[in-house]
């Protein structure tokens, strides 16, 4: 019997011969004729700040990477966009402590975060632009040392500190090795919360907190929306597909079933709060990503749908994480990849990222798409400004077997520019482009296809994705 996972499976093996014609994937049997409109549903905000990557500590410390003078990393996110977020924490949070003249030590389970660290991270967003999130330790550390930290960490970085964190998945301070004694509920997570928040903003008044900073525990997130009290000013939680030794090419292509449930709920929370939530950690699988997974072609289109998915949810923004991680070395998942000699590039999931920031630049809204017998394996959204048609529309293909024919006749884009997210195959590697461009060793990326839309219909071959721009939004 033929199912679908094993299609699927078939289909990935036979993805590597697609030939390319004109930048372009030929194209065999396609789905039936798709015609988009526009979903009767109200436009979601999709704030400036959006994009996100996030960094363990031991990232944050040495000095050099997030460095102003590191040209190729300020380029990489650059692409990203004018404005975004980075989140300083992780769960070497929990294994930090600030010297403010200390000797600097970028470990797993032993970070020193000199003043000479913050400084540097300061002058990095500075450069970029950006806004940051940064992670107090609260596992091991005391009120006091918190104090002198957000007071270092709030002076340097001024009008580009977003948000101080207490603490980093805190649900799990009870378990494993127990920061806590357990049980260690959230009654209890709440009562020490209160009094950490208190004598910070004695210290530091007006500062912002973003809370509870969760792995995945969304009942929590529920319950501090419904207490905040003013003593929060930004939802947090961590998401991951699945773990590192469970995680498949077959979980990233499919919908995960309980994420929607999950994102609802979070939605639901935010709304009835008043208090915007950011999926502040997550990437495809936790422990680093799976290698021949993460960092293939197969990231980087769920990383464009993950971020889609989010934005029509509501959620105020997203940290990608990247870079080395809590067991000390660099992620398949990563966005921004590191030589380990002080080199950085574009990882394959970048290129995901990249094609989200493209689509909704210049743009505020998400306009949900809809169209009668719309397969599983292929979604679509539309960005505008507030009050107008659309100005792009994204497609994804995670079919692995079906080209897909779609109209966008009716979405008002008649001249819209096609730039396609390819690869070689579906387990890729290298050889992604967007645009027909790959991003250059300068950390630069800049389109080369001159495709542009005819008679309102575009094919998205299978396990591809399309950005449609309107011509106020296209590069020369």
């Amino acid at each position: 019997m033929l199912t679908r996972r094993t299609l699927l499976k078939k289909a990935l093996k036979a993805a590597a011969g697609l030939t390319m014609a004109a930048g372009v994937p030929c194209l065999a049997d396609v789905t039936p004729f798709l015609k988009l409109r526009l979903a009767k549903i109200d436009p979601v905000p999709v704030p400036h700040d959006f994009i996100g990557l996030g960094y363990e500590m031991s990232s944050v410390a040495p000095l050099g990477l997030l460095s102003p003078s590191n040209h190729i990393y300020v380029e990489l996110i650059r692409g990203l966009g004018p404005a975004g977020v980075l989140r300083a924490g992780g769960i070497v949070a929990d294994y930090t402590r600030y010297e403010p003249n200390g000797k600097i030590v970028a470990e797993p389970q032993n970070t020193v975060i000199a003043r000479s660290s913050v400084e540097q991270f300061a002058a990095f967003l500075s450069k970029i632009g950006w806004s940051a999130i940064w992670s107090v330790n609260f596992a091991q550390g005391t009120v006091d040392q918190a104090i002198e930290e957000a007071r270092a960490v709030s002076e340097i970085l001024g009008p580009h500190l977003l948000a101080l964190e207490i603490g980093n998945e805190v649900n799990n301070y009870g378990r494993g090795k127990p920061f806590r004694s357990p049980p260690y509920d959230y009654e209890a997570y709440r009562k020490q919360y209160t009094e950490w928040h208190a004598a910070i903003t004695k210290a530091l008044p007006g500062i912002r907190f973003a809370a509870p900073d969760t792995a995945g525990a969304v009942d929590w997130v529920e319950r501090m929306a419904k207490d905040a009290n003013g003593d929060v000013q930004l939802l947090t939680t961590h998401y991951y597909r699945n773990g590192q030794n469970r995680g498949s090419a077959e979980q990233l292509l499919l919908a995960d079933p309980r994420l929607k449930d999950v994102l609802a709920r979070l939605r639901t929370a935010s709304k009835q709060s008043g208090i915007p939530w950011r999926m502040c950690e997550t990437n495809s699988f936790s422990g680093g990503g799976r290698p021949g997974v993460s960092d293939t072609f197969v990231g980087a289109l769920w990383t464009l749908n993950y971020m889609l998915l989010l934005a029509e949810y509501g959620c105020s923004g997203v940290n990608i994480e990247t870079g080395v991680n809590q067991l000390g070395f660099v992620s398949s998942y990563s966005p921004i990849q590191d030589d380990g000699k002080g080199l950085n590039s574009a990882g394959v999931p970048y290129y995901g990222m990249i094609a989200f920031a493209t689509a909704c630049a210049g743009c505020d809204q998400l306009l949900p798409l809809e169209a009668d017998n719309l397969p599983e394996s292929l979604t679509a959204h539309a960005f505008a400004a507030a009050g107008k048609k659309p100005r792009s529309v994204v497609i994804v293909n995670t079919d692995a077997a079906y080209d897909a024919h779609v109209s966008v006749a009716g979405l008002g884009m008649p001249h819209a520019s096609i730039l396609r997210l390819l690869a070689p195959a579906a387990e890729s590697t290298a050889g992604v482009t967007f645009a027909g461009a790959a991003v250059d060793e300068s950390g630069r990326w800049k389109p080369k296809s001159k495709e542009k839309l005819s008679d309102g219909t575009v094919t998205i071959p299978r396990m591809s994705a399309a950005v449609l721009r309107g011509p106020a939004l296209t590069q020369t």
